[in-house]
């Protein structure tokens, strides 16, 4: 007997809790196009992004610019395009790519 998918069974299920953020970032893509973006939640997994002025294509590999905006030092996490839905962009970080000191909790 088939049952109809209950609401709880579409739940993300996630094994890191998501930090909110708003950090500006610049997503580089190995073509040489770059995207201005907003950092809008981190993890330890990678990060979630609204890119209004591009459109990334899932499974991208791209360079990820983080520029606090307390002026400390940009880092460039690679990263792989997890999803992109519209604007909203999920990126996992590649390499075991250390968390940025800006995205860390305090």
């Amino acid at each position: 007997m088939l049952y109809p998918l209950l609401e709880t069974d579409m739940l993300e299920h996630r094994y890191h809790r998501r930090i909110p953020q708003d950090l500006p970032a610049v997503v580089r893509m190995r073509t040489g196009e770059t995207a201005h973006c907003r950092i809008t939640d981190c993890c330890s997994d990678g990060i979630g992004l609204i890119c209004k002025d591009a459109r990334l294509p899932e499974g991208a590999i791209v360079e990820v610019e983080i520029a606090p905006e307390d002026g400390g030092s940009r880092t460039h996490p690679r990263s792989y395009v997890i999803h992109a839905e519209g604007e909203r962009v999920g990126l996992m970080w590649l390499d075991d790519a250390p968390v940025p000191a800006c995205l860390q909790p305090r």
